[in-house]
């Protein structure tokens, strides 16, 4: 129950830095009125996503490897307090470049806040559940991502007439949400590991803690490698999110209102898929080690075949139409489901990959891995659209979107080695525990 508990906490917390994050991208004109007086240079506020991009990489990094050596809660307290305080104080930020300048040093600091929130909460998550429920857990963990983003966007939507009254409501319910941290007992770091939870049960310590020594260690894990590299794999989905309003208002005529409707669809499926995909997961990792990895495949190669028939749909929504009314033309609805089933199937990904590079590692190295992974993420968040956006520009639209195929078929190439390597890196990481359970039993008084 107290797991439980904890999971729910962890689920909040990452849900409102998420949906903080995405405050932004709705309240660009809002913003700029309130700064500026215009909205034709969305340059200051391009300034101000790439400001908080690197710092919030820069944090997760450094928060990765200290939490590989000190009291992760302790850490992800001082994140959420960091850009719970600053997203607060955002209602006291006046008008004009004055505001703006307060307000480009506000989300600054919140990037380094968010940065830590990734590598600590999922290092605590790994040590709260057992092996056989990892996936499942991190399924939880990505659907609050996914929500947190869409909640962001529907609070931000609310509240274009207030945006500091955006800012401050997310950032009072995160210091509410931060202060419960305090009140929860750490997870023993490996205590859910097989060989370590019987030694860990009975009163010995788990006292490795990562050291520069270690980096020998870490790159000899062959699945380490492709697991971290691989950024091409959200290409496909940061291009999706990049031009689906052009290219539904282009190719189909489609208004944002309609197509917003669409995006929460599948922001559901996206969801509800990474939920069932993460149990399914543990399900197969208890009849062959290698399910994680074939999951992952699955959930990165099919996909292909709904993006297709996206992408080949042709239909024209007169001007004016209501959502009902477009509903009900030939072709839309298919093409929500298509897309739909899309993302619902290649959320799966991100669970079974997190799992993937919790299991394969030793527990005193899981934050610095995680976050080096997930910096990864973010590089590939930010060159998807950018590259999609040099390939509309020189090949149109169409050609830009069809790379979300090429994208998705590739990123095949960098889970083959993953397949091959997996069992080899989870049977060493396994000797190792076993190997450290045993000095570890001198620790239990009496016990021997």
């Amino acid at each position: 129950m107290a797991g439980t508990i904890t999971l729910v906490l962890f689920f909040i917390i990452l849900f409102l830095g998420f949906a903080d994050q995405s405050l932004l991208f709705p309240l660009v004109n809002p913003l700029l009125l309130d700064f500026f007086q215009n909205t034709s240079n969305v340059v200051p506020l391009g300034w101000i996503t790439f400001t908080f991009t690197v710092l919030s990489a820069f944090s997760m990094i450094i928060a990765g490897i200290y939490a590989d050596r000190k009291s992760r809660i302790k850490l992800c307290f001082a994140g959420c307090l960091v850009y719970g305080v600053f997203s607060t104080a955002s209602i006291l930020i006046p008008e004009g470049r004055l505001g703006y300048i307060f307000f480009f040093a506000s989300r600054a600091l919140n990037g380094v806040g968010i940065g830590v929130l990734v590598p600590t909460i999922y290092s605590l998550v790994g040590d709260t559940v057992s092996p056989r429920r990892r996936a499942a857990a991190f399924g939880y963990m990505s659907a609050a991502v996914l929500v947190g983003r869409m909640a962001g966007f529907l609070v931000a939507g609310s509240a274009a007439g207030n945006w500091r009254m955006a800012y401050f409501s997310v950032g009072v319910i995160s210091l509410v949400f931060a202060f419960s941290l305090l009140f929860v007992k750490e997870p023993e770091r490996g205590a859910q590991d097989e060989e370590l939870h019987d030694v860990i049960s009975k009163g010995a310590e788990y006292r490795f803690r990562i050291s520069r020594q270690d980096t020998k260690l870490i790159r000899s894990n062959k699945s380490n490698f492709w697991l971290i590299v691989n950024f091409i794999d959200v290409f496909p989905g940061a291009i999706l999110i990049f031009l689906i309003f052009k290219y539904m208002k282009d190719v189909h005529n489609m208004e944002p209102g309609t197509v917003n409707f669409v995006v929460f669809v599948v922001v559901v499926l996206g969801a509800a898929g990474a939920l069932f995909f993460g149990r399914l997961g543990d399900w197969g990792f208890q009849r062959d080690k290698r399910a994680k990895v074939i999951i992952a495949l699955f959930c990165n190669a099919f996909p292909i075949v709904f993006m297709i028939f996206f992408l080949k749909a042709d239909f024209w929504i007169p001007a004016g139409t209501s959502i009902p009314e477009a509903l009900k033309i030939s072709g839309v609805l298919p093409l929500i489901l298509v897309v739909g089933l899309a993302v619902f199937i290649n959320q799966g990904v991100n669970p079974n990959w997190y799992s993937s590079l919790t299991d394969i590692n030793l527990p005193e190295h899981r934050s610095t891995i995680i976050s080096l992974a997930s910096v990864m993420d973010m590089l590939g968040q930010a060159l998807g659209p950018l590259i999609a956006s040099y390939t509309a520009a020189i090949w149109g639209l169409k050609t830009a979107m069809w790379s979300i195929v090429i994208f998705w078929g590739l990123n095949i190439v960098f889970w083959i080695p993953v397949l091959l390597n997996i069992r080899k890196d989870l049977n060493k990481l396994h000797l190792t525990l076993a190997r450290r359970a045993e000095e570890m039993k001198s620790q239990i008084p009496d016990a021997f």
